[in-house]
């Protein structure tokens, strides 16, 4: 698959400009010249960092593109929905493969994301295609979505809200049996599975490490819906909102939300993807045209990093996935936020 891509890199890169872009060519639509080492280089540790928490990696190539690389007109929207569309596919098949894997979870958030996935490209042309309230506007989404994970490591959270949690009390009791009986164990245990117990129109009721857990479809769909609409607006496949939402109002595990968040992140990016291309110019005369090779080049190392992430994810504490998730977004935002009232030093 990575392999793949990557050929779909060159090829595209010759059908669109009729050479092989890079150090020496210049990608035409991004209007920058880099070497394809460097973006197989940020697809893969931004798939990687992503596909812990069970996101694309859009959230975090999306700012180093814009900001490092200097492709920043609107083109960069579409663009970065073709690598968070492919990044996901390698994390889904790890995922899968251990059982952290349920459509049923995933199905109301999809249907949602795909109605608001057609609404946020208009958005994206009408508000906000200045590149300056862009930065901001994503500055401040990435601000708040950072400090929220970020309260949930501290002492204060975790004494209050952790042992709320039947799934970490019991995670802990299985740690601590383990280590008495001199037995050294990381991640969940090798029977673990997502398995679902009903579902309707209304409900859709799942079961993990016998753990019960029942979810209105109606507020699945909304949560897909609104996010659908902004993250198609900013070219990011979503998780990095749907996570958090998931954590805080319904108490989701991150081993047990990416059974939903990677198929979301798959369907919003196809589907506006489809908008940016078709939808958009039909009804606007609006053609945003995407950099093909661009996108694929870095999907082809984001695919790579989303694997190893879906590997080594159950050996990873989950106080360390909210940290790297939340620092990091917190940090890029706030440097969007103020560079647009005070012009930093250094180009964001």
């Amino acid at each position: 698959m990575i392999f793949g891509v990557f050929v779909l890199a060159i090829v595209a890169s010759y059908l669109q400009y009729g050479y092989l872009a890079g150090a020496t060519q210049p990608f035409l639509v991004a209007g920058i010249k880099v070497p394809i080492w460097h973006l197989l280089w940020l697809g893969f540790w931004t798939g990687y960092v992503m596909g812990l928490v069970g996101e694309a990696s859009g959230i975090f190539s999306l700012p180093y593109t814009i900001s490092v690389l200097h492709f920043s007109n609107v083109s960069i929207t579409p663009t970065s929905l073709i690598t968070t569309f492919l990044n996901p596919l390698g994390a889904l098949l790890g995922y899968w493969r251990g059982n952290q894997w349920n459509l049923d979870l995933a199905m109301g958030p999809c249907i949602g994301a795909v109605f608001g996935s057609f609404i946020g490209p208009f958005v994206r042309i009408n508000y906000l295609q200045d590149e300056i309230p862009f930065k901001t506007f994503m500055g401040c989404i990435l601000l708040f979505m950072g400090l929220h994970l970020l309260v949930q490591i501290t002492p204060w959270y975790i004494r209050k809200k952790r042992y709320k949690n039947e799934f970490n009390r019991k995670y802990d009791a299985y740690i601590n049996k383990n280590n008495e009986n001199g037995k050294i164990t990381v991640g969940l245990p090798k029977d673990f599975k997502i398995t679902t117990i009903n579902k309707s129109f209304l409900h859709v009721e799942i079961e993990y490490w016998g753990i019960r857990q029942k979810f209105s479809m109606p507020a699945l769909l909304l949560i897909g819906f609104v996010v659908g609409i902004v993250s198609s607006a900013f070219g990011v496949g979503g998780g990095f909102m749907l996570v958090p939402i998931m954590v805080t109002f319904f108490g989701l595990p991150i081993y047990v939300l990416v059974a939903a968040a990677i198929p979301f992140v798959l369907v919003l990016s196809a589907t506006s993807l489809i908008s940016y291309i078709f939808t958009l110019p039909l009804l606007t005369g609006v053609l945003v045209e995407p950099d093909w090779s661009f996108g694929l080049f870095i999907a082809s190392g984001a695919i790579l990093g989303a694997w190893v992430a879906s590997k080594t994810q159950k050996y990873v504490p989950e106080i360390y996935l909210k940290s790297i998730l939340g620092g990091i977004t917190a940090i890029v935002g706030c440097l969007y936020i103020i560079n647009y009232f005070w012009t930093l030093p250094f180009k964001v």
